[in-house]
């Protein structure tokens, strides 16, 4: 049995920032082939897939993983040292990789059938996904697993997202002598108030929590200093819970949001089914006592859930160390990922 740690490390130590994966994906697809024939490892810019090698009426499950990270932290440090493995990428989703490379080298032992894919640009906007372009390349699954930081729990479904741009407008003049003008920025003030007094909104589906939430996170205008700004834009996200389609959730923004602003939809992501009873998966809770949560965020699982196919997140990552400075992912929990994910397997 490998190392997972150390295979980690080899990982994190390769840099693939999203549209910079060329040499993680060489490095990954240098390891399949040096273990499997060519024709069972097909690569497609930069991703990978390593084919399933059926045996029989056995389940095909699907582990997938992407290979970027966002941009690493200046200090962020690198190495193993007190039961920690460090570096960008080693909780989400370094640590996930791991796991597919042991699951590969040790196929002949699973009770299931795998395939294995690696991806890149899931950091950055859902339309760039580097997913997409290896679907047709996919054979029919019975469950998809992805490996996104989870602490070794299985959280089930994902919100969806909208990002819109809130466009406000107002006449400019000179700062020095703002009463020329009209300043587009308070344009925005009471829309801003409703969004700071809107609570989160709780959508239990299947038993499980969801929080839906309408964030404005970026704010700009495109003036000089010295000039009162006519034109303010905001950037909103939305996310929301499975069961509801991009449409209503647009429909949503666009009432709360009223004639405030004009609203253009920039980016938008599906939400993701909640696969609770799936049988594949309600074994695998029952068999290793799988902790079960909702997935407060977006992932793939909405991707492969829109193609019908039962997806899940699971990873021994830590959510809470997701793009911070300093990522880091316990050696115990790369191990105990290991050890759970065989659960399924086998």
């Amino acid at each position: 049995m490998r190392d997972l740690a150390a295979t980690a490390l080899e990982l994190v130590s390769i840099p693939s920032v999203s549209r910079e994966e060329e040499a993680l994906c060489a490095f990954v697809q240098e390891w399949a082939r040096g273990i499997l024939s060519e024709d069972e490892v097909l690569r497609q810019g930069n991703g990978l897939v390593v084919k399933p090698h059926p045996r029989g009426n056995r389940p095909l499950i699907g582990l997938f993983g992407h290979l970027d990270t966002v941009p690493p932290a200046a200090d962020q440090p690198l190495g193993i040292r007190d039961g920690r493995l460090y570096g960008c990428g080693a909780s989400d989703m370094k640590a996930g990789l791991a796991l597919m490379i042991a699951a590969v080298e040790q196929r002949a032992e699973l009770a299931s059938d795998i395939v294995a894919v690696f991806y890149d640009k899931e950091e950055i906007a859902a339309s760039e996904n580097g997913l997409e372009d290896l679907l047709p390349l996919l054979p029919a699954m019975d469950l998809a697993v992805m490996h996104e930081p989870t602490a070794n729990r299985l959280q089930l479904g994902c919100v969806g997202g909208l990002h819109a741009l809130l466009h406000f407008d107002g006449r400019r003049a000179h700062s020095a002598r703002p009463w020329h003008g009209e300043n587009a920025i308070y344009k925005s003030l009471d829309l801003l108030g409703k969004f700071q007094a809107r609570e989160r909104r709780e959508v239990v589906v299947d038993g499980l929590p969801f929080y839906e939430v309408m964030t404005p996170t970026m704010a700009w205008t495109h003036r000089a200093a010295n000039v009162v700004p006519d034109a303010f834009t905001l950037n909103v996200n939305f996310r929301f819970a499975p069961g509801r389609s991009l449409e209503d959730a647009e429909a949503e923004l666009r009432k709360f949001v009223g004639d405030a602003a004009r609203v253009e939809i920039r980016d938008r992501a599906p939400s993701g089914a909640v696969c609770r009873n799936v049988p594949l998966v309600s074994r695998w809770i029952e068999r290793c006592g799988l902790e079960v949560e909702s997935k407060q965020a977006w992932t793939d699982v909405a991707r492969m859930t829109g193609r019908g196919v039962p997806a899940v997140n699971f990873g021994p990552g830590d959510p809470a160390q997701a793009h911070q400075a300093g990522e880091w992912v316990s050696v115990e929990a790369i191990d105990e990922g290991w050890r759970l994910l065989k659960g399924l397997l086998t």
